[in-house]
């Protein structure tokens, strides 16, 4: 199978709102969250006018991940102001990396995670950060494994429900 990461156009932004709620809902659904809760999320987070917004920022970059020119995942750059918390202009943060369920495993995340060290390095970036649910063991050891460190940490919140990620980051 080929892949291949595009960088997502505001034509397609009906593709990724559906995606994004497609992957995110398959993540949490074994969670305490409840149907209000993701839609409340859903009309935040990922409201067409909201991503419409994250897709003409200059500071964010939204990537589809496809293989054999199928869209099984998507991933999202923050740089400056667009970081979701103020790290400094020495970092990029990795946000978003979902792919659809049948589609994970076989090293798609490690393509994903050596883009955005790629393209922290072209944009003369020294660090990498992101935040991961605490509760996601498989997430937090694949970032262990690609040198991140947890740093410290911040609130996510889905609806009515407050989950602490925990902030990791990696020298470049």
């Amino acid at each position: 199978m080929t892949h291949c990461i595009e960088r997502v156009e505001q034509s397609e932004v009906k593709i990724l709102r559906d995606l994004c709620m497609t992957t995110f809902r398959a993540t949490f659904e074994e969670g305490e969250y409840s149907d209000e809760d993701f839609n409340r999320y859903f009309n935040e987070a990922y409201a067409v006018e909201q991503l419409e917004e994250e897709l003409v920022n200059k500071n964010s970059f939204t990537y589809f991940y496809k293989e054999d020119n199928k869209i099984i995942g998507y991933f999202k750059l923050n740089v400056h102001d667009a970081q979701t918390e103020i790290m400094g202009d020495d970092y990029l943060e990795l946000q978003r990396i979902y792919f659809l369920p049948q589609a994970q495993g076989s090293g798609k995340g490690k393509n994903v995670f050596d883009f955005a060290v790629t393209k922290a390095k072209k944009l003369n970036k020294s660090k990498l950060w992101l935040g991961v649910w605490e509760h996601n063991a498989q997430a937090y050891r694949f970032y262990l494994k690609q040198g991140l460190t947890v740093t410290g940490e911040h609130q996510f919140y889905t609806g009515s429900i407050i989950d602490t990620d925990l902030i990791m980051e990696k020298d470049l």
